[in-house]
């Protein structure tokens, strides 16, 4: 691939170089690069710089802008790897926040695993993700007891893609979800992001502060999961017209309100190639998935013991808010169940696309998916009340695409 011969092009970051600068000054590998460097660049020249899915082709059809870079958590971060990052090159303005990095410790594996064998993580908002992405090193919202579990998944998965932030080879070997029902992830997502008041939104999170208290604050009945349901998406509710499109708008993602709701399955699925090869790490599957995922690259076949679950992975940004918040009747869970119809049908695609998970173990997530929503778990696309949201727009402005097929 081409990423490693733009590093001899490019000016090199000064964070984690030792590696690169020791290799060069072997004259052999040097000259050995630089000659491969000569022919690839003119090899691309001579094709028009049609490489696929490389480096340069997210540099060429990514849009060079910092539109996406207001919100969820990207920050400016004063170190960037050593290796380009796919972000940076979409983004010129931004730099990788340090939350979407590996840890300082792990960050040099990168160069010794091979890319096609390189894994991007993809951190859906509120399916488990954070426990997961701690076992795999990456810094998120880790504390500093938690270290990077052993076997080749940690060592291969070494960027992520969440939220507006894409860090990933699109030529990557595989991408990994981590899912979770979509009625409780989104039950999940709101009670993380509801503020305890708004003197804590201001202070707290001021880049969050207009979007959140548009649905919280400025809707003041939203205080609970059962009362954003009833009285925000029902027709007996008290909420007013503004509020109550609001709450539609939020659970189905088309308008970014709470940044793990909009930023939802539709939006990480559509947001990775089209032709990605996925694994899925299960939220109520957690250990066996993460076995069958070692298992399947290569790795050991148990190599994380379950009765270890709990040492091994544990719970990481657990709201600490009151669950009975979260409570929500039948009634209430009937009609979240039809308003994310489609979030249901995406959540399905990415569970089927999975290479790791057989037909049973896909069918018995769409078995527990039933007992949660039995009128919508077996829509397909084209079936639910709304069609599918076209996301073209929050796909330019957040993932940075330019030219969508």
């Amino acid at each position: 691939m081409i990423h490693h011969y733009q590093q001899l092009l490019s000016p090199t970051n000064h964070d984690n170089n030792n590696g690169w600068n020791h290799r060069l000054k072997n004259p052999v590998f040097a000259f050995a690069a630089i000659v491969t460097t000569v022919i690839v660049v003119c090899s691309l020249a001579y094709n028009g710089m049609d490489v696929g899915t490389s480096t340069f082709a997210i540099a060429s059809r990514l849009r060079q802008s910092s539109e996406a870079a207001e919100d969820c958590n990207t920050k400016l971060s004063p170190t960037s790897t050593t290796i380009p990052s796919p972000y940076e090159q979409i983004w010129k303005n931004f730099t990788t926040p340090n939350w979407a990095k590996k840890k300082q410790q792990y960050r040099d594996i990168e160069l010794d695993i091979p890319e096609a064998e390189r894994i991007c993580f993809v951190h859906v908002g509120k399916a488990g993700g954070s426990s997961v992405g701690c076992s795999l090193g990456f810094s998120l919202h880790c504390d500093n007891t938690t270290q990077i579990y052993d076997g080749l998944l940690p060592q291969r998965t070494t960027r992520l893609f969440h939220t507006n932030v894409y860090d990933c080879f699109d030529d990557s070997a595989y991408f990994l979800f981590v899912v979770r029902n979509p009625v409780e992830r989104l039950r999940s997502a709101f009670l993380y992001e509801r503020p305890n008041s708004e003197a804590e939104l201001k202070k707290e999170y001021p880049d969050y502060y207009e979007r959140r208290k548009n649905l919280y604050l400025d809707c003041p009945s939203f205080n609970t999961m059962e009362n954003f349901v009833q009285e925000g998406m029902t027709k007996h509710g008290n909420a007013s017209d503004v509020c109550k499109t609001r709450a539609m708008e939020a659970v189905r993602g088309t308008r970014h309100f709470s940044c793990h709701m909009y930023f939802n399955y539709q939006f990480h699925l559509e947001g990775v190639p089209s032709d990605a090869n996925i694994l899925v790490i299960r939220n109520e599957h957690l250990i066996p998935d993460w076995n069958s995922v070692e298992h399947y690259i290569g790795g050991v076949k148990e190599i994380m013991p379950p009765e270890k679950a709990n040492e091994t992975m544990p719970v990481m940004n657990k709201s600490t808010k009151d669950q009975k918040d979260k409570w929500i009747s039948e009634d209430s869970t009937k009609i979240l169940c039809m308003n994310l119809c489609n979030e249901i049908v995406n959540y399905k695609k990415i569970l089927r696309l999975s290479l790791n998970l057989n037909y049973m173990e896909v069918e018995h997530s769409i078995e527990e998916l039933r007992a949660t929503c039995p009128m919508y778990a077996d829509f397909e696309e084209g079936d639910c009340p709304l069609p599918m949201p076209n996301i073209s727009d929050k796909l330019k402005a957040s993932r940075g695409y330019e030219h969508l097929s």
